[in-house]
């Protein structure tokens, strides 16, 4: 019953040419979970600008806290963590 359904759905859905996976595999593997996570470096800077003016109020002049925040706004470069699991 199963590879009845399978093959009417790979009917309906066209090849793409650049596919390395061939369609029938992607339609007999089951994702169980997918887990993204992405850390960007702006917000760790934003953190530690944060902290360091509470910690210490007099440290950070304000231009140099205007100047952290404005590069930590702009910084879009992030770290991703991606895992996909599948059944078996």
């Amino acid at each position: 019953m199963n590879q009845h359904v399978q093959r009417g759905l790979a009917r309906l859905v066209p090849a793409a040419p650049g596919m390395s996976i061939p369609l029938p595999a992607l339609l007999q593997t089951a994702v169980t979970g997918v887990f993204l996570l992405t850390f960007r470096l702006g917000s760790a800077l934003t953190v530690a600008v944060v902290a360091g003016a509470v910690v210490w109020p007099g440290a950070l002049t304000p231009e140099v806290q205007m100047m952290a925040m404005a590069t930590a706004w702009a910084d879009r470069s992030a770290v991703s963590f991606v895992r996909i699991r599948y059944a078996c």
